[in-house]
């Protein structure tokens, strides 16, 4: 079985919509938490203006009708930077403590952060609650993953730069946490701005023209525009290679992210996920903020087919290397994308040039 962490939109429509999928896929994936956070209620990795805001009555409904169909919400409070701690001791004595007594009061058992001091205290007041270390820590190692178990964590979201490092995640699982894996990701591979990303979502921070030419949505993406081979190194997980991934690692969880966006871009992608299955467009299994840094898109808009990388044996590369696949040695960290290791530039040359869109 495969299990989901979906993002989660609050809406009771897409609620209804999740539980019609899981009803049509029981047996082989389902959707076993939705996670998200309530806009100006806590702190996130998200801006404000990017969450909705909903009042008492309805999370305590919705978190009920989740509850009720075996789907638990896994409540995100996974900042990636507090602030001060003095600041950080008054919101937590004086709010925070009561609003997550009040989310656990309706039915709130799982969280995701990213402090080590928020999964201390959460779990000094919810003993018996499951925490998950978000991705935003950067866990690759068994002995990060300790270290977090020791103060209460009992599951793990992987830095996605392993994702196609079965022997790290092998590792990891090893330590007893529930590991799971960011699957639809495409954040620049080892980003140069991924911590400031967070740190200025973290603290509500205005991107936009004035700023240092809206930075740094518009720097990354630029990048994946002048270089599609990004799409490819980037750590994304096909649907299809889950099962793959639960071979090779034990790893049967993994988080499928869109929670700042309408149920029109989510469900397609929650929908690629729960068949097991997608030969499209990589880039529809990312869904980027709509013109992300204000950027215009390519004339023609990119279009890198996933049926041509699994006729390539793209991912076998990392798990199942045969001498016909490879011509070099599979990714790790002492190689240099393009220079040491050509694959992902062989890869994005096929999928790309082909524009198959079987």
């Amino acid at each position: 079985m495969i299990y989901l962490n979906a993002g989660n939109l609050w809406t009771d429509s897409y609620l209804d919509k999740v539980i019609d999928l899981n009803n049509q896929h029981a047996g082989s994936v389902r959707v076993a938490s939705l996670f998200g956070s309530i806009g100006s209620l806590t702190p996130t990795a998200r801006s404000v203006d990017r969450l909705p805001h909903r009042d008492w009555p309805f999370i305590e409904k919705y978190v009920k009708k989740a509850r009720d169909n075996n789907i638990h919400i896994r409540y995100t409070l996974n900042q990636s930077c507090i602030g001060s701690l003095q600041d950080f001791a008054s919101y937590w004595y004086k709010e925070l403590y009561f609003t997550t007594q009040k989310l656990h009061e309706a039915g709130v058992d799982e969280w995701t952060v990213a402090s080590p001091l928020i999964v201390s205290l959460l779990h000094k007041t919810f003993p018996d609650d499951f925490i998950e270390v978000s991705t935003i820590a950067e866990i690759t190692t068994p002995e990060e993953m300790a270290h977090w178990m020791e103060i209460g964590a009992r599951g793990v979201n992987l830095s996605t730069s392993i994702n196609r490092d079965p022997l790290r995640i092998t590792a990891i699982v090893k330590t007893g946490t529930k590991v799971a894996i960011l699957a639809n990701e495409a954040c620049l591979y080892r980003c140069p701005f991924r911590r400031e990303c967070y740190n200025l979502s973290s603290h509500n921070s205005m991107r936009g023209e004035m700023f240092f030419d809206f930075y740094p949505f518009r720097w990354c993406n630029m990048a994946r525009i002048k270089n599609p081979v990004e799409w490819v190194k980037s750590r994304i997980v096909l649907p299809q290679w889950m099962n793959l991934y639960q071979r090779h690692t034990n790893v049967r969880w993994f988080k499928i992210a869109y929670r700042t966006h309408p149920e029109e871009v989510a469900l397609p992608i929650l929908t690629a996920y729960m068949e097991q299955h997608y030969d499209g467009n990589l880039l529809d299994l990312w869904p980027t903020i709509s013109h992300l840094g204000s950027t215009q898109e390519p004339k023609e808009r990119q279009y890198i087919s996933c049926h041509q990388l699994d006729e390539l044996g793209f991912i076998e590369h990392f798990f199942e290397p045969e001498p016909s696949l490879i011509e070099e040695l599979p990714c790790n960290d002492t190689l240099r994308c393009g220079i040491d290791c050509q694959w992902c530039y062989k890869a994005t040359k096929k999928a790309l040039s082909t524009h198959d869109k079987t």
